[in-house]
Order: structure tokens, then C-alpha cells, then sequence
């Protein structure tokens, strides 16, 4: 008896994203990128707007399980893996279901990444875990994160003469504070690079990097993966690249010496009057002087760093393409100008945007032929989780086939 399409499924079709895409041969495998929403994380005041039953391991995981047992992908890469979850779940339904997997996470979170495939597919010759912690640097600069990647190299369990023997599989989930633009960005070089030295051991073998990059479409970082060199980055883009993220509490920074008093405006300084300066405005005017003056050596010295970084990612990560980065010719009701052809949103929360993304490189015996439909907006409302979808993140499913070699 055929088992019923879950509700999470019913509205999603495959869409054709190259020329004569169902000429597909036995040889074609799907690829899934996936933020599960590790359980630990789920708590009430980011999702104020779901149900009791949509926010428990209870009502989401026979969801979650009912979604990928009748998508199938041949490929699986997880995000946000609860630990407790992996050992109650996921590793025996990979194990139940034929698969092999593999799963890293950093040992200051709950949660990790992880690489599952069919073992009827692929067999895995090698994998690398990559820390993006203070044992990694970027660029003379230790990271100050606690992010990982994984990394896998698979072979063909029936490969094509004359094509690649295997693929190289990447999943990662980077920083995910907003204004973290610059420490997202040192996490992707020390991914690029991991990726470049397995690639000197399998040159033949074309890369597959899913993940969930908490990076916009007109992000510098998606640009620096995504662009042919030299990358033209705008005034925008460059600004948000600053470090931020070790900037004072939003709520206000107490003054040296524990005065909060603000300082006086410059107007009011004006209107005393030079002469008539007493010495409490002349420190306060000397003080923002000398302030304003080390936030300017501190924007000349960021701007530096941010140079050395775009020019190492520049140089050493090989572009990728984005297998859903015409979806919105495909699928009009999820265009958006800002996001370049990408979809408007694979997290549907209270925050709405696209941050998961499969990329690959094209041109290298393998290429996309269909991209699996994102869910119509109707169906999200007012966010996710809800009693239909198990996460606040969208699947996203490619269909790959192997390029058939030249004569």
C-alpha cells in the first residue's frame, strides 16, 4: 500500500532548470540541504505564533520523518542535528533507511551538521571536519566563533567512463548573529580552503557545498562565492563586512572612569562660547575629540582587514554556482529584485529570508536538471514551525545528473 505525500509535500513539484532536463540518465541522484531546527534551540519567544504540538520533539519529528522519508534524497545534508536527537532518531532511521552517515559539531554547541547518503550510490573514500573556532585563523586572525563544516568524499557506485569517479560533499552552518557579516566571511575562507586541499586529492571530483550559510543573496559573502573574479563588491556590502560583533551592548557604554553623563552636543559647546568654556566642556570636548579620532583609526585599520579577507577569498575559493539561483524564473510568486534570481525566503519565521543555499560547480561533469519547489506562502503563514512543517527552515532538493563525457 503506497504510503500517503505528507501535507509538507503535496504543493511541491520538480522544476525543470536546464534544457531537455528529463533526458535524465540512471545516473541522476538528488541532493538535500536542510536546517532541521535543533530542539534545544526552540523556545517560546522566537516563535510566538506556533502551536504547543508545532514547538515539541513530539509533534515535530513524525513530521520531519514523514518529509524525508517520502523525498528520499540520495544525498542528505542535515543542519542544526541535535545531539540527543541524533541518538534517538536520526542515526537509526539513516540506519534503517540504507543510508550511511556522518555527523561533526563543535564541542561548545548542542547541535552539528551531517552527511548521509545512500549506500546503494555512493561509497566514502575520505571526509575532513573543519572547526571554525579559535583553532582556526583567517588571514593572520583566529576566529572567534564555534562553527564547523563537514566535508566527504564520495565515489560512484557505477561511475561513467570518462566522468568524475565521485563528488566532494560539503555542509556547513555558519555564525548566525546579523551584523556577523565579516566572522561569516573568515568561516568561509577557512571552508574554501578546506575544500581546495581535498580537492588536490581528488581533482577529478566536482564539489557539492550545502549548507545553511545565514548569508543573504546580496550579502558580499554570496557574491564572493557565487562571482567570477575579479567580484565588484558595492559601498553597501563593503560597510556591513566591518567587525561589528565585538562592539559594546546595544543598550549604551558607560564612559572611562564610570561617568555615564553624555557628552555635550557640539551645538552647545558653540553656544557657550570659547571663552566662556568651563573646564568640565573643555575635558568633555577633548574627550570626544580623542574618541572620535580612534573610531576613525579603528575604521582605517577594520577596512584593512576587511581588504586582506575579500582578497584571500578572492583568490582562493573557486567559484560555485547556486542550484537555486534562477528560482525565480521558475517560480514568479517567490521573486524578489534584491535577491538576484535566489528565492525570497527559505527560513519563514519571524524573520523571513533565503540563508540556505546548494552550490556546485558547474562545468565540472555535473549539473543541475531540477529544483524542487518551495512551498506557497499560504502555507507558512504566520511562520514556521506549524502543525504541517517541522522547521522554521525550508528543505531544498536538486536533482543532479552526470554529464555525459565528450568524444
Amino acid at each position: 500500500m503506497a504510503r500517503a505525500v505528507p501535507a509538507a509535500c503535496r504543493e511541491r513539484r520538480w522544476l525543470p532548470v536546464a534544457e531537455r532536463a528529463d533526458a535524465l540518465t540512471e545516473r541522476a541522484f538528488t541532493v538535500m540541504s536542510y536546517n532541521v531546527l535543533c530542539q534545544k534551540l526552540v523556545q517560546r519567544h522566537l516563535f510566538p505564533y506556533a502551536s504547543k504540538s508545532s514547538l515539541k520533539w513530539k509533534g515535530r519529528r513524525p513530521l520531519l520523518l514523514d518529509e524525508l522519508s517520502h523525498l528520499k534524497p540520495d544525498l542528505m545534508c542535515l543542519q542544526e542535528v541535535y545531539t540527543k536527537n541524533w541518538d534517538d532518531t536520526f542515526s537509526m532511521w539513516f540506519q534503517r533507511e540504507g543510508y550511511e552517515a556522518k555527523r561533526f559539531q563543535s564541542r561548545a554547541k548542542s547541535h552539528g551538521v551531517s552527511i548521509s547518503w545512500k549506500k546503494t550510490r555512493f561509497t566514502a573514500v575520505d571526509e575532513k571536519q573543519v572547526n571554525m573556532d579559535r583553532t582556526a585563523e583567517a588571514c593572520g586572525e583566529p576566529l572567534e566563533t564555534d562553527n564547523v563544516a563537514l566535508i566527504v568524499v564520495l565515489r560512484f557506485a557505477d561511475p561513467v567512463l570518462g566522468g568524475p569517479p565521485g563528488i566532494i560533499v560539503s555542509n556547513t552552518h555558519l555564525f548566525w548573529h546579523p551584523a556577523a557579516c565579516y566572522e561569516r566571511l573568515q568561516q568561509q575562507l577557512v571552508l574554501a580552503r578546506a575544500l581546495s586541499e581535498v580537492q588536490g586529492k581528488y581533482p577529478g571530483h566536482p564539489v557539492i557545498a550545502c549548507g545553511d550559510y545565514n548569508t543573504t543573496p546580496d550579502d558580499a559573502g554570496y557574491d564572493l562565492v557565487t562571482k567570477p573574479r575579479p567580484v565588484k563588491l558595492n559601498e553597501w556590502q563593503l560597510d556591513n563586512l566591518l567587525p561589528r560583533t565585538a562592539d559594546v551592548d546595544d543598550e549604551g557604554d558607560a564612559e572611562d572612569g564610570g561617568d555615564s553623563s553624555p557628552a555635550l552636543a557640539y551645538s552647545e559647546m558653540a553656544a557657550a562660547g570659547t571663552a566662556a568654556e568651563t573646564a568640565e566642556t573643555r575635558d568633555k570636548r577633548q574627550k570626544l575629540a580623542l574618541e572620535e579620532q580612534r573610531a576613525e583609526e579603528q575604521v582605517q585599520r577594520d577596512t584593512m582587514r576587511v581588504g586582506r579577507l575579500v582578497a584571500a577569498m578572492e583568490a582562493e575559493c573557486t567559484p560555485l554556482t547556486s542550484s537555486y539561483g534562477t528560482y525565480a524564473d521558475l517560480d514568479p510568486s517567490y521573486a524578489t529584485p534584491q535577491w538576484k534570481g535566489e528565492p525570497i525566503y527559505t527560513n519563514y519565521a519571524k524573520w523571513k529570508g533565503t540563508l540556505d543555499y546548494i552550490f556546485y560547480s558547474a562545468g565540472r561533469g555535473i549539473s543541475v536538471r531540477h529544483v524542487l519547489s518551495l512551498p506557497p506562502a499560504g502555507q507558512m503563514k504566520p511562520g514556521l514551525p506549524n502543525e504541517t512543517f517541522s522547521s522554521d527552515h525550508v528543505s531544498l532538493l536538486s536533482r543532479f545528473d552526470v554529464d555525459a563525457p565528450e568524444s
